[in-house]
């Protein structure tokens, strides 16, 4: 039990043309501040007044009884499953361990156990294939601008508004991109197919089974979240390795994927799954069956910061998803010191804690505003394209 006491708390949301970012930041009476994340896909507003509406459960605690509020704030409400409760949890969470590190003057790696894989973690780019057209050539033409700005791994989704089921016509014009890409980059390029939970079972088995002789690295969230048979029949019989986790909330989820698919990877969102403590959970899990990890990170740069100190912290990490390098041209300014990402690698932050702050002045000035953003639908034609009229 240590004399820290948090006492307050503050919500910032910041318009990105994805989704608006929400950054929290937890006061305590000891002038310490602990910084998290806690975006979701949308409904900024409905997270940034559940913080509020459960702040009786963190203010006045200790920060380092990480465990004990975890569970208070996850068991005691009622509908405890729900993203917006989760990514509460995890927000709280992720502060506190940034508080413990800041008092340690240790960083946050090092209390979760060392930095396994270094202080440098390889990255995949998603984000990139804007202006493609939606056309073989068109995505071909931006995944080599990927590899020329050094990576070696990149995500996409090429199945455009799909939804349980595609035309013969549509489904060629995908597996074509795919095969046009692999052309374009080479056999030592991972490409890592993104389906954004859009098919039956019986079509995503189809789609991979075309796709395989491209050799993806991976097949994510072929079918929607809400049907573990859906993703054991997948991850059965599909010939390319099936990944998912980031729409499956805590360990509990993550136990029904280890016991009841043979799916190859997990990608929980410590942003809404609850936080470090309990990502530590997840990733045990996994290890216990030698399941590896690759954290999803559509987010902000906090969130990135964050999976570093995480990521290298857990034995079973594969590669963190990153948006940094095609996000907005002001991402770099949103911390006192950007996030690093060279050659397809990002520097975990140094300093104690995560290593970073807010600069509450570019953070202002991009202040959300409901005519300022459209979240991206990614349902609604053109939603890859990030069109400046939706900035």
């Amino acid at each position: 039990m240590s004399d820290l006491e948090i006492t307050d708390f503050e919500t910032y949301l910041v318009a990105n043309p994805w989704k608006p970012w929400v950054f929290v930041e937890i006061e305590t009476n000891e002038g310490i501040t602990g910084l998290a994340e806690a975006t979701t896909h949308d409904k900024p507003r409905t997270v940034a007044a559940a913080i509020d509406e459960m702040s009786n459960f963190f203010i006045g605690r200790d920060p380092f009884d990480t465990e004990a509020l975890w569970l208070e704030m996850y068991r005691d409400e009622w509908f405890s499953k729900g993203v917006i409760n989760t990514t509460v949890c995890s927000a709280v969470d992720m502060a506190c361990w940034d508080i413990k590190g800041k008092v340690l003057d240790k960083p946050v790696y090092e209390l979760l156990g060392g930095a396994v894989h270094g202080t440098e973690l390889r990255t995949y780019a998603n984000g990139w294939y804007q202006d493609t057209g939606h056309t073989p050539e068109g995505f071909a033409k931006q995944a080599q601008k990927v590899v020329d700005d050094g990576y070696d791994a990149m995500k996409f989704d090429p199945f455009g508004t799909a939804w349980q089921s595609m035309s013969r016509k549509e489904q060629n014009n995908s597996v074509n991109i795919v095969g046009a890409i692999r052309d374009q980059v080479g056999p030592d390029v991972d490409l890592m197919i993104e389906c954004h939970g859009r098919f039956s079972a019986g079509q995503a088995v189809e789609i991979a089974r075309e796709m395989a002789e491209f050799e993806p690295t991976w097949f994510e969230e072929p079918c929607p979240p809400d049907s573990i048979n859906s993703l054991a029949e997948v991850a059965r019989k599909s010939p390319i390795p099936v990944s998912t986790g980031e729409r499956h909330m805590t360990k509990h989820d993550f136990y029904e994927l280890v016991t009841r698919t043979d799916v190859d990877l997990f990608q929980p969102d410590l942003m809404n799954t609850g936080g470090i403590t309990e990502g530590k959970k997840i990733a045990g899990l996994a290890e216990a069956d030698h399941v590896d990890l690759a954290p999803h990170n559509p987010q902000g740069p906090v969130a990135g910061a964050i999976y570093g100190h995480f990521c290298t912290s857990i034995p079973n990490f594969r590669i963190q998803e990153m948006f940094q390098t095609y996000d907005v041209d002001w991402v770099d300014d949103l911390m006192n010191k950007p996030l690093v990402v060279e050659d397809g690698y990002m520097q975990i932050p140094e300093g104690p804690g995560f290593g970073i702050e807010l600069n509450h002045d570019v953070v202002e000035e991009h202040e959300y505003t409901e005519d300022k953003v459209h979240t991206i639908d990614l349902w609604e034609s053109g939603w890859e394209e990030r069109a400046d009229e939706k900035r």
